[in-house]
C-alpha cells in the first residue's frame, strides 16, 4: 500500500508519463478522478493526501471542509479565482499554482497580439481569403483603415509580475516606450527592467497599447470599464491575457462601437466562452483567441510536472516553491463552478 494517495482532477488526458515518476519518488498512489461538480471534487479529494487540479476545478470552504487530510492543492495553472484561499489557510490546505511555467507563452502571445490587432493582420488575411485582393487599390487601404508605426510607441502594463516581466523586454525589443503599474512591486525590479512605474490614471491616459497582467480579485474586477476607456487615447489598444473579469464587457463594447478607443485584442472574456453570438465578435477591430495564450507543448509538460513536484515537496515535509499566500489574494474565492480546461 502507497504512503500518499495524491488525487489528480481534470477533464484532460493525463500526462501520467511525466506524472507518475515524481509521485513515486515519496511512494504516492496517483488516482485519476473527472468531477463535475463540487461534491465530485469534495468526494474524489475526501482520503487524498494531495490533490493537483488542471483547468478551473473549484476549491470552496465546502469542499475543503470535507477533506480530512489533505496538505497540499497545486494548480497546473495559474489563477486562483476559484479558490477558498482564506478557507484553505484555515483547514492547513497549502495551495500552490504553476507560477512562471507558461509566462513566455503568455508574454508571447501578448506581444503576437500587439502586432496582429496594431496592423490589423487579421483583418487583411480575412480580405484575402474573401477573395478580394487586387493589388494595392483605393478599394484595400479603405477596408484595412489607418495603421501607425509601432516603434516609438508606449505600452503600458499592468501588472509587472511573472508575465508582466516577459512582456516588458520583448516589447522593448520592438522598441517600445514600456511604463507599468503594480501597487505591491519593488521599484528595483522595474527599475532593472528599464520600466517606469506610474499610477494607473497616468497609464491610462498616456499608453497607446495597454496590456493587462493582474490577478483577478475584488480590487481589480472590472478594473477597466467606462471611466478608464474614455481616458485611453483614441488611438489605443486594450490587450488582456490575464482574466476575462478584469474588464467590463459591455463597456468595451461601447468603448469600440464610439471609438474611445481603436481595438482590443482579449485571450480571455467575461464571459467566458464567449458566446459565439457575442455582439462584441460583430466588431473589425476586436480579435478573440480563446484562451489559449499559456498553451504550448512546453508549458503543458512544465506546469504539469511543477504541480506534481509542489505536491511532492510538501508530503515529504519540504516548503512549496510557488504556494499561494500574497495578502492580496487571501480573500474569498471570486468565481463558482467550474470553468473549463
Amino acid at each position: 500500500m502507497a504512503k500518499f494517495r495524491v488525487v489528480y482532477c481534470g477533464s484532460n488526458e493525463v500526462p501520467v508519463n511525466l506524472i507518475k515518476p515524481i509521485l513515486d519518488e515519496i511512494d504516492a498512489e496517483l488516482v485519476i478522478e473527472r468531477p463535475k461538480t463540487d461534491a465530485e471534487v469534495a468526494e474524489a479529494g475526501r482520503d487524498a493526501d494531495g490533490m493537483i487540479f488542471h483547468g478551473a476545478i473549484p476549491f470552496t470552504h465546502e469542499i475543503i471542509s470535507q477533506l480530512k487530510r489533505c496538505k497540499v492543492v497545486c494548480r497546473t495553472g495559474v489563477g486562483v479565482d476559484r479558490m477558498d484561499l482564506a478557507a484553505a489557510a484555515e483547514h492547513g490546505v497549502i495551495v500552490c499554482n504553476a507560477a512562471g511555467c507558461n509566462s513566455i507563452e503568455v508574454s508571447e502571445q501578448t506581444i503576437g497580439l500587439l502586432i496582429a490587432v496594431a496592423r490589423k493582420l487579421v483583418r487583411m488575411n480575412q480580405y484575402v481569403h474573401e477573395g478580394r485582393w487586387r493589388r494595392h487599390t483605393a478599394e484595400l487601404h479603405a477596408y484595412r483603415g489607418r495603421v501607425s508605426r509601432i516603434a516609438g510607441r508606449t505600452l503600458g502594463i499592468v501588472g509587472l509580475g511573472h508575465v508582466g516581466r516577459q512582456v516588458a523586454p520583448r516589447a522593448q525589443g520592438l522598441k517600445l516606450n514600456v511604463q507599468a503599474v503594480d501597487p505591491y512591486l519593488d521599484p528595483k525590479i522595474a527599475q532593472n527592467l528599464g520600466v517606469k512605474l506610474v499610477s494607473l490614471d497616468d497609464l491610462t491616459r498616456t499608453s497607446d497599447f495597454i496590456s493587462l497582467h493582474a490577478p483577478l480579485t475584488p480590487a481589480t474586477r472590472r478594473m477597466f470599464s467606462r471611466a478608464q476607456f474614455a481616458a485611453m487615447k483614441p488611438t489605443a489598444f486594450l490587450i488582456n491575457c490575464a482574466r476575462g473579469g478584469l474588464v467590463d464587457t459591455d463597456a468595451l463594447y461601447g468603448a469600440l462601437v464610439s471609438g474611445q478607443i481603436a481595438g482590443a485584442a482579449l485571450d480571455v472574456t467575461d464571459p467566458e466562452p464567449l458566446p459565439g453570438d457575442h455582439k462584441i465578435l460583430t466588431l473589425p477591430n476586436v480579435i478573440v483567441t480563446c484562451h489559449t495564450a499559456a498553451n504550448s507543448n512546453e508549458s503543458y509538460a512544465d506546469c504539469q510536472t511543477h504541480a506534481a513536484r509542489e505536491v511532492a515537496r510538501v508530503l515529504k515535509g519540504e516548503p512549496p516553491t510557488t504556494e499561494i499566500k500574497d495578502p492580496w489574494l487571501l480573500s474569498e474565492s471570486q468565481d463558482q463552478g467550474f470553468g473549463g480546461v
